[in-house]
């Protein structure tokens, strides 16, 4: 269970946009930041190779990649337990094609349930989640057409917004409360 192999679940059967990727944290960082520099790493001061090759890509890539990871195991968790209403059928990245503008893209966490998707965005910053992110968020959607009726937002640094209608939130801290 090192590697597995995802696919969107708008498409499963595509082998355009599915991939193998290594599942396993301490063999994921192993070889994005030791293997990959290992001559650069036996020159240089562990605090001067950390600085230069790990530190801002570890921060700003590598544990939001993993935070995305830990967010949708937490949703299986409560899926589990019969905590979502009603019970999601499916969850993963979802895909999309924009061809007017010329760009295709993904959305990392989507769950597909009876009445359709439910989307969460999951962000791993220093700041609160405000309103101009979730409008710039919900836009994007509604722009490639994924039909959601309901958007989800976890954040790592919590909440600076108004309450919407079709708008959940989750905390870090809730995601660590006892079910």
């Amino acid at each position: 269970e090192v590697v597995e192999k995802t696919a969107p679940i708008n498409d499963v059967n595509s082998k355009r946009k599915s991939g193998y990727y290594i599942s396993d944290n301490l063999s994921r960082f192993y070889f994005r930041y030791i293997f990959r520099y290992s001559s650069q790493m036996s020159i240089m001061d562990s605090e001067v190779y950390y600085k230069k090759y790990i530190e801002k890509d570890f921060e700003e890539e590598y544990v939001p990649h993993v935070f995305e990871s830990v967010c949708k195991q937490y949703l299986i968790r409560l899926n589990r337990i019969g905590a979502i209403e009603p019970v999601f059928e499916k969850i993963g990245k979802y895909y999309y094609d924009d061809p007017i503008n010329h760009k295709n893209g993904k959305f990392d966490v989507v769950t597909e349930d009876e009445n359709g998707y439910i989307f969460y965005e999951v962000k791993f910053t220093k700041t609160p989640i405000n309103d101009a992110i979730i409008q710039k968020e919900i836009n994007q959607i509604q722009a490639t057409g994924l039909k959601c009726y309901k958007y989800v937002f976890v954040s790592r640094s919590g909440f600076n917004c108004k309450k919407y209608d079709n708008v959940s939130f989750i905390d870090l801290k809730d995601m660590y409360t006892p079910f």
